[in-house]
Formats: structure tokens, sequence, C-alpha cells
């Protein structure tokens, strides 16, 4: 079939990393490919960088900043791809990473998501984090409804979109900042016929980048988290009815506690928003969990932050960074 893959990369302000950002998707094994560059108002030198790549057939389109969601619907408009991968400006994709999924595709057909293993990464592309525990199986399938009730954390660039689940879906929704990648693929994964992740196919997701988006905790990027899990809520009370209960319920306490002693208006939306609002749940971090039961959600952010500030210090902070590289970082 050898379908073509337009590879969508939005920038902004990303100088430091663009270069090899686009080298791995010049470097794909799989060659029936299109890399589309959409600049989204950078005031760096990131524009100047991702032009040198044209004599390579890469593709550079500018507007005024709109934000990424805006960048890469402008990419998809433009593209003439029967796949997309989208591909943020710092990260990185493995060299087998296109073919693995092709042959997966070509498998399975264009009602299914097809998604990949990836990894985080600091400083050294070498030495990346351990992946997922459910990544590290063969290759298989998810039904569509099980993967948004367990909602493994994915990454844009983790996935090869058929063109014809964005037609089904719809384009990202430009009114979100942040959790809009989350919640364009609730909408994906509503529409397809299941999941498919190749065990072989490798994302690398660069952490420790301050000027990334998913870094952003204020008051605008909470808002648009609790737009984002308003519209799962609707989508996975469609396809599971109570059964979705509680997850709901799990993403909205999350934001819970960020918003609590910062946003109290904000935290009372998503209280309301729950089905159980007195529950509270683990959120992968014992100390706030069984902190909350005992001395309430605001006195448990506090000393999670307490801890934080200690971790963060520059002898501690380097310690774990270095244990880290040495045995992998198991946890996310």
């Amino acid at each position: 079939m050898n379908p073509l893959v337009s590879i969508i990369i939005p920038l902004y302000n990303s100088e430091s990393f663009i270069a090899d950002t686009i080298y791995s998707a010049i470097n794909q094994t799989y060659k029936h490919t299109e890399i589309i560059i959409v600049n989204d108002g950078s005031t760096d030198a990131s524009l100047e960088i991702a032009t040198r790549f044209t004599k390579y057939g890469v593709v550079v389109y500018s507007q005024k900043n709109r934000g990424a969601s805006a960048a890469r619907n402008f990419g998809i408009l433009k593209s003439k791809g029967e796949l997309i991968q989208f591909l943020d400006a710092d990260d990185l994709l493995d060299p087998g990473k296109l073919k693995y999924q092709v042959e997966t595709y070509e498998r399975y057909g264009d009602l299914h998501l097809i998604g990949g293993k990836w990894r985080r990464f600091d400083r050294d592309v070498s030495k990346p984090y351990a992946p997922m525990p459910y990544q590290q199986r063969e290759t298989r399938y998810f039904n569509h409804v099980k993967w948004l009730l367990e909602s493994p954390y994915m990454i844009p660039s983790a996935w090869l979109v058929p063109r014809r689940l964005i037609d089904l879906s719809g384009l990202w929704n430009e009114n979100l900042s942040f959790n809009d990648d989350g919640e364009f693929f609730y909408r994906v994964v509503a529409s397809s016929s299941g999941v498919i992740i190749n065990h072989k196919a490798l994302a690398l997701y660069r952490s420790g980048n301050l000027s990334s988006l998913s870094s952003r905790k204020d008051r605008t990027a909470m808002v648009s988290w609790i737009e984002s899990i308003r519209s799962y809520k609707m989508i996975i009370f469609k396809l599971a009815g109570e059964n979705g209960n509680e997850k709901v319920d799990r993403f909205f306490f999350e934001i819970c506690f960020n918003c609590v002693g910062k946003y109290p208006d904000l935290f009372n939306i998503c209280k309301l928003e729950m089905y159980s609002p007195d529950k509270a749940y683990n959120l992968s971090d014992n100390v706030v969990y069984y902190f909350s039961k005992v001395i309430g959600l605001y006195n448990a952010k506090r000393i999670r932050i307490f801890i934080n500030q200690i971790r963060d210090t520059k002898g501690v902070s380097f310690l774990i960074y270095k244990t880290k590289s040495l045995i992998g970082w198991k946890s996310f």
C-alpha cells in the first residue's frame, strides 16, 4: 500500500531542540513521508533553523501565535497524507517508528488508532527512562472503551493517526491550551474501532523543558484542563454509562489538587462535576492520598510542596538525576 505519512510539527520558541526533532523525522526508515512545520509566531531563532531544512524537502509555514492546537490544525489542512504523525518540536522519533506502525496500520485498517511505546529522557537521549509496563508486551489490540476507561498516559508523538479518524472525530480544539492533546485523543479513540499498540515503535519525550505547555499550572491552564475533562465526561458517559463515573472523578480530583488553596472557584467547579465529591483518590502519590484523608487536601498539598522543594534543591536534584540515569525511571 505504501501510504503517505504527514509528519506535522508545531513550532514555538524551540531553537535548542528543533534541529534534532527534524533530523529524527528525516531519518525515518519509512521514506514515504512529508514533513510540515508550522511556526506559531516564534520570537527566537526557531524559524531560521527550521528553514535550513527546506533543502531536504521539509515544508515550513508561519502564522501569528495562536497556540499549538491551531498550528496542528493548519498542518492537517495543508497535509496530503493518509496517516498523520504529530511531533512536538522538542520530542524525537526512533528511526523505525513509522515503519512498524505503518505495517500495523496496513494489517488493521483506517478505523484503528495505532500507538507505540514511549520513553522520557532528560539530557541524554541514549539513557531514556523505562517504558510504562503495559508497553512492554507484544503488539496487541485494546477495545476503545476499555482504553478510555484505563486512560494510560500517552504523548501525541506515540500515535500514528489515520486521517479517516480525524475526519470522524474533528480537529484539535483551539480553545484549549492544557490537555488539548488528551481531549483530542479522547475523541479520536472514541471514534475508532480500537487501539493497537506496536511494541517496536518508539517515541521519545523530553522532560525538564520548563517552556513546555505541559509544565504550566496557571489559571488559564486549569480552566483548559477542566474543559477537556468535561469533554471526556460526555464521551465516556455515552460509551460506558455509569462505569465511567470513577474515572471522571479521578480526573477532577487531580484538578482539585492543583487548584486547592489557589483557585477556590475552580476547585468548587471540579467538586460539582464529580459524581462522588467527598471521595479521595490516590494520584500515584501516597503522601497526598493518605494525608488528605486525615488533614484535608489543602494541607496534604502543602506537605507535598515542601517535599518537592527539598527534592528540587541543586544537590538533591543532581543526585536524583544520576540515580535515574543509572537505573532508569520506573515511575512517571
